[in-house]
């Protein structure tokens, strides 16, 4: 599925579908899943359903219970190299010498 082609709600509505099924897939029920996460059955509830926007912390908390938290890793996977001056450490500055060459000035009226 590409998520960039759906909207805010559509994800949202989407993600809850996902976490659901897990549940289920663990053989959780609500009360379980509230147990094993610390969030309540009405907030999993309205997750699931996509009618409202569950906190990051309960989101981490029910995919923590659900045992999916890891997942979050490939989501937000980096490899590091990331430099604010937008330098990669294996590419020094290369020195820009002034050339020691001159020039001899012509005038206009010289041939």
């Amino acid at each position: 599925m590409r998520f960039s082609l759906l909207s805010d709600t559509a994800i949202q509505i989407e993600l809850g579908k996902r976490v659901d099924i897990k549940r289920r897939e663990n053989g959780l029920s609500l009360e379980d899943l509230r147990d094993k996460s610390g969030v309540s059955i009405s907030t999993i509830t309205r997750m699931v359903e996509g009618k409202s926007s569950p906190s990051l912390i309960n989101f981490i908390k029910v995919l923590r219970a659900l045992g999916e938290l890891d997942k979050l890793n490939i989501l937000l996977e980096s490899d590091n190299t990331f430099r604010p001056s937008g330098l990669n450490a294996a590419e020094p500055k290369k020195r820009i010498f002034k050339s020691k060459k001159t020039t001899a000035i012509q005038w206009g009226d010289e041939e």
